[in-house]
């Protein structure tokens, strides 16, 4: 009896295993119906997403497209190269200048900045008033000699003249006093709101031509340094000779500046009174 006892408990523990292996099929089957819908569920809401995101981008990118082609229509009436063409005119690399050169470009970049924020501005540019700010920006003494120097290099920079009446707001400066006043030289169709401006495009372009000029006067000193001289026309040089030496070419002589009417000029009282005594006849006794 215990031995079929024993069987019959083998038995049952088969018929359970058995059971349990016929249900992992069914198991798995749901299970993977369920995987299958999530899937099914998961691709679709993706689909919807990607649609949307399309959708989105489409009407973002519209209206750029519009401007692009407005832009683009503007563009082509007149082309980038041709427009921008002053701008892209330079000196050669290999054509350095002198230091002192260098400085005094650099002085003319300053004064010109200064001379047109303060001609924008409809203010009476006095060489007090550029003296103090180029000092100022490049921590060098700068003197009417240098605006001699810039006049030499680029006579078409400023027109130069000596007024008064001129309020100083200075101790030193009576209003009644001779200053030198400084406009730049504008073409005809240079103005903003029917006055002359000097914009920044014309400031570069000035920086150019000042720069094009000391250029220019190292080339007058370049060719007669050399023996023999050289047969390379001056448009055609890209770079100096070895045997020329840069930084010993000389000062620029100052242009002559305009100076205070002499017969305008306040006399002291002993001039006067000098004056007085050459008028009059000695007494004859």
């Amino acid at each position: 009896p215990q031995e079929s006892i024993a069987e019959l408990k083998r038995r049952l523990q088969r018929m359970k295993a058995l059971t349990e292996l016929a249900k992992v099929p069914a198991a798995s089957a749901e299970a993977s119906a369920e995987l299958q819908s999530r899937l099914k569920r998961a691709r679709d809401l993706e689909l919807r997403i990607r649609q949307r995101r399309a959708e989105r981008a489409k009407a973002e990118a519209q209206p750029s497209e519009e401007s692009s082609t407005a832009a683009g229509a503007a563009s082509e009436k007149v082309p980038a190269y041709q427009r921008f063409h002053t701008l892209a005119q330079d000196v050669p690399p290999g054509l350095t200048l002198p230091y002192k050169f260098k400085v005094l470009a650099e002085m003319f970049r300053s004064m010109d900045a200064i001379v047109g924020m303060l001609f924008n501005r409809s203010e009476t540019v006095t060489f007090a008033k550029v003296k103090q700010g180029v000092q100022d920006v490049m921590r060098k003494q700068f003197e009417e000699r240098h605006v001699g120097q810039i006049k030499a290099v680029y006579p078409e920079s400023y027109w130069l003249r000596q007024e008064k009446n001129i309020p100083t707001f200075s101790s030193t400066v009576k209003k009644s006093d001779y200053q030198l006043t400084l406009e730049p030289v504008l073409g005809e169709g240079e103005k903003v709101d029917g006055r002359p401006h000097l914009s920044a495009s014309r400031l570069l372009e000035r920086r150019k031509e000042f720069n094009r000029g000391l250029v220019d006067i190292v080339k007058r000193h370049h060719k007669p340094s050399l023996t023999p001289p050289l047969a390379v026309p001056d448009d055609e040089l890209t770079r100096w000779h070895p045997r020329f030496n840069v930084d010993e070419v000389p000062d620029i002589a100052p242009a002559e500046l305009p100076r205070p009417p002499q017969g305008d000029r306040i006399a002291t009282a002993q001039e006067v009174l000098s004056t007085a005594r050459g008028v009059m006849t000695p007494k004859v006794s």
